[in-house]
């Protein structure tokens, strides 16, 4: 896993190095994103009645660059990004700090209504939720849909761990279920 990790982030660096010539006759490029997230412990009427309670509860952000390449009628969009996600459990807030290389294919469905998917590495740099020994490198997946408008973005993603990284934080304090990140994430992007 770490030599995955390691080498999705050399090959995003390198790419966003080299790839700026062709992409502006392309129709590609690289650009920069910013957004929010909600990280969700997996009980969703749980979520739902804490979002309503407190709606700031569990509000990330990330921020970071990406690339975007055309391949006929599908694209490539690599990423790196730095995650903030807070999870709240029974009133004490926890901080988990990450960095995200999400791997990502579209397509375009209806004029600038796109679709995507892919995998996404992490490389967790600091987790209240284990402040022991843990591993430090991971992935999930992710999905969801983007209305792109000339160089804005704007999408909307589900996150979720796939495994590894489980921690049974809620049978330490309550005595139920165990904890797995997942996140939806609303992300605004430049493309320049």
């Amino acid at each position: 896993m770490k030599t995955i990790l390691r080498t999705s982030i050399i090959l995003l660096v390198g790419f966003l190095v080299f790839y700026q010539p062709a992409a502006a006759q392309s129709g590609g490029g690289f650009g920069i994103k910013a957004g929010l997230n909600y990280n969700s412990s997996g009980k969703y009427f749980k979520d739902a009645e804490a979002i309503w309670g407190d709606p700031m509860r569990n509000l990330g952000y990330h921020l970071g660059v990406f690339g975007k390449v055309p391949l006929g009628p599908v694209y490539l969009r690599p990423e790196l990004n730095y995650t903030n996600l807070k999870s709240e459990i029974n009133t004490v807030q926890l901080v988990t700090q990450r960095l995200d290389a999400p791997v990502l294919v579209g397509i375009n469905v209806l004029g600038p209504l796109t679709v995507f998917a892919g995998p996404s590495f992490h490389y967790y740099l600091e987790d209240e939720l284990r402040d022991f020994d843990f591993d430090q490198y991971n992935a999930g997946y992710q999905f969801g849909v983007g209305l792109n408008l000339g160089n804005l973005g704007l999408d909307l993603r589900y996150e979720r761990v796939l495994n590894g990284q489980r921690v049974d934080i809620d049978n330490v304090f309550t005595g139920e279920g165990d904890f797995r990140f997942q996140q939806l994430m609303l992300g605004l992007s430049l493309k320049f």
